[in-house]
């Protein structure tokens, strides 16, 4: 194992692969203004990144070279681990099993699969070495795991094991080299022991390599160019971990192998093929780390305050989130505009009694109109993830919506800033606690573009449901003014309306936009990739901003069909 960390570790440091962890935020006990992962590091201090014209960008100069920004390479997540395992090996309950306890990544910009943040610890190399010993184990002991065209030939079983899952593993042919050194392996445990040793030291070996943990990609240089090619296999392994979280089929790379990934047209196929598979809805892990519904494992509510409340309260919200969520990008039709405001929301009949919602539901979440639905923002998953166990949150709602979906940047609260408001005055509502903060010239500038966007949600209470009363008996008040913002100013009454102002915003858009960009690409942009977003804004706009569309536009620009030249 010390071996492994150390070659691990090598392997990042020669190959580029560095970063640094910067994180703050404010408690979930407290109420104060925190630093949002919406606005990126492109902001230059202003309070909402701009908002391009993607005519004017692609018309620019700047756009007549190809710009594939930056390609850091990229440790597998633990999400993707997982998926690509169980592909490989076919053992998804076993899998689940044996990374259960996997450390949980370090989060960047609001994602976990940031390529910078991924390193591999010296914990992550142990926790990735004993899964490996457990599931090359597990694929030994299965007496159809390894398929030869001649079983009774066991040598020409074991070059035929090594060539094929050698190829799948690290999503290319193996070098000679590796081909001899998997062979020797393979050759000294079925000496020593039997065959099914031979295949459990390769599995593992090949678990445990560099190339199956990380998506290493050489380029191919383009004489006379800024930019390289990224090779057929290489193309492959960006499809199938764009839109599927895994390694490729064996479609993709039979594609690879006739060298028929190399131009936009042939990966606009293969993608246009792969979003039709069930494995896309993996993709969805993406709407989980945006909206933070993968949190939900943490909902605690205090029981003297939210009485009788089912016991798994927190799974009906993540049901309800992932239902709607795979409508929308699974159906093909779902638009941003249904993503920020439909009238309608999935649930079972346990959701729909806590809801107070009539009609005859059984186990599974289904479509049901709704007078409080306006989009995935009014769900509970989402909302109650940025509450308290007492109450809502007016600040933690604000400052979600504020920062991920606006992306807009709030500073951090001023030192020494009293951030528990309950002790204002008992006798008052939030919003009036809040205005009461906001006299505080230390605390206004953030507070004023917090609180109008939280207040308009106060209409759900803290374990979802919707409300008129505060939970102190006070009547809640949705009205609000939103201000400083790019293109959403003016005045609310409640969400539906506040969601369909986010639906038509441009600003909004933009954002979602941006955030797809962090979480498919596995970093945040920078400005050599403005020709890229300008790509991605024309098409998605001109898809009539179709979310399953976004997905396939992803495959298009030049950050994702180039990479930088690399000397």
């Amino acid at each position: 194992m010390k071996f492994f960390v150390a070659t691990c570790l090598a392997f990042v440091a020669a190959s580029g692969c560095t970063g640094s962890i910067v994180a703050g935020s404010a408690s979930p006990d407290t109420e104060g203004g925190q630093s949002g992962s919406g606005g990126g590091a492109n902001a230059g201090g202003d309070i909402a990144e701009p908002v391009i014209d993607p005519e004017q960008v692609l018309g620019s100069k700047a756009c007549d070279e190809i710009n594939p920004g930056s390609a850091p390479m990229r440790r597998l997540s633990n999400a993707e681990y997982r998926h690509t395992v169980s592909d490989l090996l076919g053992m998804a309950a076993q899998v689940r099993t044996f990374t259960a306890d996997f450390t949980p990544e370090n989060e960047s910009l609001g994602f976990r699969n940031n390529a910078e943040f991924l390193p591999v610890s010296s914990l992550a190399a142990e926790q990735f070495s004993t899964a490996a010993d457990k599931l090359s184990a597990a694929a030994a002991a299965d007496p159809n795991f390894v398929k030869c065209a001649n079983p009774s030939d066991k040598a020409a079983c074991a070059k035929e094991f090594i060539g094929n899952f050698g190829t799948r593993a690290y999503r290319r042919p193996l070098t000679t080299e590796e081909v001899t050194r998997f062979t020797t392996m393979f050759n000294a445990a079925m000496t020593k022991y039997d065959f099914s040793a031979g295949v459990e030291w390769v599995v593992n070996a090949m678990l445990q390599s560099p190339y199956f943990l990380f998506r290493y990609e050489a380029g191919k240089a383009l004489a006379g160019k800024s930019y390289a090619a990224v090779d057929h296999y290489e193309m492959a392994s960006r499809l199938s971990y764009l839109l599927w979280q895994s390694m490729p089929d064996a479609a993709l790379f039979d594609a690879a192998k006739q060298g028929k990934l190399g131009t936009a047209a042939e990966v606009l196929a293969q993608a246009k093929r792969m979003i039709g598979d069930t494995k896309a809805e993996r993709s969805l892990e993406f709407f989980r780390q945006w909206l933070d519904t993968d949190q939900l494992d943490r909902f605690s509510r205090d029981a003297t305050v939210f009485k009788n409340l089912p016991g798994n309260l927190a799974t009906l919200f993540d049901g309800e989130v992932a239902a709607f969520t795979r409508d929308l990008m699974m159906g093909g039709q779902g638009t941003f505009a249904d993503l920020m405001s439909a009238p309608y929301t999935y649930v079972n009949a346990d959701l729909a009694k806590h809801y107070g919602i009539g009609g005859t539901f059984g186990t599974e979440f289904t479509r049901t109109n709704s007078a409080t639905a306006s989009g995935v923002l009014t769900q509970a998953g989402f909302l109650t993830v940025h509450d308290k166990p007492t109450r809502t949150s007016i600040v933690l709602r604000g400052v979600k919506v504020r920062t991920d979906v606006m992306c807009e940047l709030i500073p951090a609260p001023p030192a020494n800033v009293p951030l528990n408001l309950d002790k204002l005055s008992s006798g008052l509502t939030q919003k009036e606690r809040l205005a009461m903060h906001r006299t505080d010239p230390s605390c206004s500038g953030c507070h004023n573009l917090i609180d109008p966007v939280g207040v308009v949600f106060e209409g759900y209470d803290a374990v979802g449901r919707p409300r008129t009363m505060e939970e102190a008996g006070k009547p809640v008040d949705t009205n609000s003014e939103i201000t400083s913002s790019v293109d959403l100013d003016g005045k609310v009454a409640n969400p539906l309306e506040f969601g369909k102002k986010l639906a038509a915003s441009n600003a909004a858009q933009q954002c979602y936009l941006a955030q797809n960009f962090r979480f498919f690409y596995g970093r945040d942009y920078t400005n050599a990739d403005l020709c890229s977003r300008g790509q991605l804004t024309k098409a998605w706009k001109d898809a009539g901003f179709n979310l399953k569309q976004m997905l396939v536009s992803l495959t298009q620009t030049d950050a994702f069909l180039y990479r930088p030249q690399t000397n």
